[in-house]
């Protein structure tokens, strides 16, 4: 059972941590998520979605059965997701390139999305194994 001192100090953290409460606080955090855009679903995009259709129609070769097409479906999303996170990482070694004579700080930015890109990768990459593996059994 928890103190009535632990759950008062509780209750003052909590109304501290609110999140930012300023109309430009709060439209600057809108937008922490889409700084390169990856963390949104690759089908939500509607230039993506119908080749990811196409690509999973290809790649299931006509045939119905739901897990067939499931599997297809989801390798074509990760075909179309790799695509985009590699452009994304394309796009911020052109900035690099314009950073020869700039701040460390900035080389140490660019470096920081390399990284994060990286990760969005590993994980496109882990499901189109998974998928692989799948369809596979």
């Amino acid at each position: 059972m928890t103190s009535t001192r632990k759950l008062e100090s509780n209750k003052r953290n909590a109304s501290r941590s609110t999140g930012p409460r300023t109309p430009g606080g709060k439209l600057r955090s809108r937008s922490n998520a889409r700084r390169h855009g990856l963390a949104t679903r690759i089908e939500d995009d509607p230039a993506a979605k119908v080749g990811i259709e196409d690509l999973a129609a290809i790649l299931a070769e006509g045939r119905d059965e739901f897990e067939r097409v499931e599997q297809s479906r989801a390798l074509a999303e990760s075909h179309f997701d790799l695509r985009r996170i590699r452009a994304a990482r394309y796009n911020v070694f052109l900035r690099m390139g314009d950073l020869e004579e700039g701040s460390a700080s900035d080389l140490e930015t660019a470096l920081h999305a390399i990284d994060k890109i990286n990760r969005y990768e590993t994980r496109a990459l882990s499901r189109s194994k998974r998928a692989l593996l799948k369809s596979s059994d």
